[in-house]
Parts: structure tokens; sequence; C-alpha cells
């Protein structure tokens, strides 16, 4: 396909234009194109050793290093309205004294915060550091794990921590892969 577009370039213009076209689809709907494919770990391979921003101790290694954005919801104050308030009172039976009252009303909306920053996870912890928002927190301290199409969300006991990144699947099959080996150690461990 590639010799054919350079012979006739691009299908005189008619095939730049339709890649074009499905590349801005892709994109708006958070799709992939072919080639840009996601990384995945086969069932025999051994987990990735990598280089990190964190900081290891003596015995840890990093099993996967990438930038990734933290994703947070606030519910905060936008705007505010007015509301006015009219009461009247009857004083006899023609008269009547109107009294009115007017208060600032609180406008609130859903407002997300991304921090962008980079992504470690190491074989006892995870990490996100980034300028505006960080945390560290042990594997096993993790209470879920719920991969998204362009993201991957962490629960911590009742905290909850979201990232973007294209490659939750493969942090999903890492983090599973060093649940298991850990408690394949600790079951091995225990005496019979």
């Amino acid at each position: 396909m590639g010799i054919l577009y350079l012979c006739t370039l691009g299908l005189c213009g008619i095939g730049w234009f339709v890649d074009i076209i499905r590349y801005l689809i892709a994109a708006y709907k958070g799709e992939r194109i072919q080639g840009n494919s996601p990384k995945h770990l086969s069932a025999d391979e051994p987990l990735p050793i990598v280089s990190s921003n964190a900081i290891l101790s003596n015995g840890e290694v990093c099993h996967y290093c990438e930038a990734a954005i933290h994703l947070k919801t606030k519910n905060v104050v936008v705007g505010y309205s007015s509301e006015r308030y009219n009461t009247k009172i009857r004083i006899s039976k023609e008269k009547s004294i109107g009294l009115g009252d007017q208060r600032a009303v609180r406008i609130r909306h859903d407002v997300q915060e991304r921090a962008n920053g980079v992504l470690s996870i190491t074989n006892t912890r995870i990490v996100f550091s980034g300028n505006n928002f960080a945390f560290d927190k042990k594997i096993t301290a993790l209470s879920s794990i719920t991969p998204y199409k362009d993201g991957i969300a962490f629960q911590f006991g009742s905290q909850p921590y979201t990232l973007l990144t294209h490659n939750s699947e493969y942090i999903y099959e890492i983090l599973t892969r060093i649940i298991k080996s850990s408690e394949d150690v600790s079951n091995s461990d225990m005496p019979i």
C-alpha cells in the first residue's frame, strides 16, 4: 500500500484525503489506528524491567513507567445568580405592605481537574508524580483496579485515583501478575 501511495502520489490525493478523514474520526472516537496497537504481555513473558523516575528501595524493581494524567472531578462554585422574595403583610382590608428580599444563590457544577505526571509501577508500589498532584501507595493496600478504554482507576480503601492513559490493559496485566506472584510467595511461606 505504501508503494502504491508513493507511485501514484496518494492515489492522486484521494488516498490522503481518505486517511485524514479516517484518522480524524478515530481520534474523535478515541480509537486506535492500525500500527498503534496497545502493549500486551504473553503468558510466558516475564515482567519488563524499566528505568523509573521514582526512587526505588533495595530489591524493588520498576515494571512500568510512562506519562499519565491524573483526573479528579470536583463540585465547585462557578457563579452566582440572584433570587428575589416578595412578601405582603396585610394591615387592614384595603391596605397591605410589600416586603422584598434578594439573595445570591451559588451555581455549582462538576469540574474536572487534570494533573500531568508520570506513573511508575514497581513490584511493591504504585507511584504517580506530577507538579500539581502526586501519590505513592503500596500494592498491598490496593482494593480494586478498573481498566477503561482511555484510562485506569485505582481504589485504595475509600480513596479513588483515576488516571488517563492509553495503556490501561497493559497496566492491568502487569498489576495482576505482580499481585498473583506476591500471593504465590505468601502462600508458599505458610506452614502446612
